[in-house]
């Protein structure tokens, strides 16, 4: 049985993407990131962890040594290095060593794009469909009233549309409006060289399984640390030469000429973590004490976790 029928047997799927997932989802899935990324949990890779101890366990010191003593040798080294790796500041640079618990997490909490998907992912399921209409108004015109879906990047969603193609972060479909919004999230890094053409081909996959809309529109919103340059038309042909001289069977399935064409007609929106904190703020201020407490405090948690990032902060100290 392939991997994909074996998730789907045990964990479901969905149809379209304009069916509700749980806020608990998002849980799953960030269990889901970190079982399969456990360099968030260890420190280092599964491969790298395995050669260390291979290695410590052929050490000269110990080559006449017992099982338990070797052991115990292995014990004291992972102890060591757990040890070393813990950082009192909490934004020192991360090193690349065994963690310790205390430590893998200060490097996910405060350093981690993946961490920071995850935390986005529960916080846009649970945010109102009026929060997603004011804000998605700010780059787009809505006529709001609609019901927004929002899917993560997960086993389900790989899964259940079959698109193994390229790592989206989030999806926000709302099927009375007409329209998918791809919010790609960045902290730190800089755009991929083939991700507008990539987010294309996912657009055309999803149109050609029937997981949208014919007539969906298609926006791509870049929220980052900083502005990306809107240049788009640009942009897309710096990305096509690159797919072009790419081996990648990615690059060649983006070059598709509808997906080009989608491309070229997508609307394309950047802003920044400190506005989206900014129209938190002033949306907040909007709402009744009251009656709506609950998004308040989800609001007021989204920023408290945005303005504790490495990047927010001057000087990271």
């Amino acid at each position: 049985m392939k991997a994909r029928d074996k998730y789907i047997q045990v964990f479901g799927k969905i149809e379209t993407l304009a069916e509700p997932i749980s806020w608990s989802t998002g849980i799953s899935n960030m269990l889901e990131w970190l079982l399969w990324s456990t360099n968030d949990i260890l420190g280092i890779t599964k491969t790298q962890y395995r050669k260390k101890i291979v290695n410590w366990t052929h050490d000269e010191a110990i080559s006449d040594c017992d099982i338990a003593e070797k052991q115990q040798f292995v014990i004291d080294k992972i102890n060591k290095e757990l040890l070393e790796s813990e950082c009192l500041s909490r934004y020192e640079k991360p090193t690349s060593s065994i963690a310790s618990p205390r430590e893998a997490l200060r490097r996910a909490k405060f350093f981690s794009e993946d961490y920071l998907n995850k935390e986005f992912d529960i916080f846009w399921s649970l945010v109102s469909d009026n929060y997603l209409d004011a804000y998605y108004r700010e780059f787009v015109p809505l006529q709001g009233g609609g019901r927004w879906f929002t899917h993560g990047n997960s086993g389900l969603f790989a899964c259940s549309t079959n698109i193994d193609a390229m790592q989206m972060d989030n999806l926000s479909y709302n099927p009375s409006e007409n329209i998918l919004i791809a919010n790609e999230l960045k902290l730190g890094g800089k755009k991929n060289p083939d991700q507008i053409l990539k987010y294309a081909l996912m657009y055309r996959l999803l149109l050609e399984r029937n997981f949208i809309s014919p007539d969906t529109r298609f926006m791509l919103l870049f929220i980052g640390d900083k502005l990306e340059p809107a240049l788009w038309s640009e942009l897309i042909e710096k990305e096509i030469e690159y797919c072009l001289k790419s081996t990648k069977s990615t690059a060649k399935m983006a070059l598709n000429p509808d997906g080009l064409k989608i491309a070229k007609n997508a609307m394309y929106a950047t802003t920044t973590w400190s506005n989206l904190i900014s129209f938190n703020e002033k949306y907040t201020s909007s709402l009744d004490t009251q009656l709506q407490q609950v998004e308040q405090k989800l609001l007021w948690g989204f920023n408290e976790t945005l303005l504790a990032k490495k990047f927010m902060v001057a000087g990271g100290k």
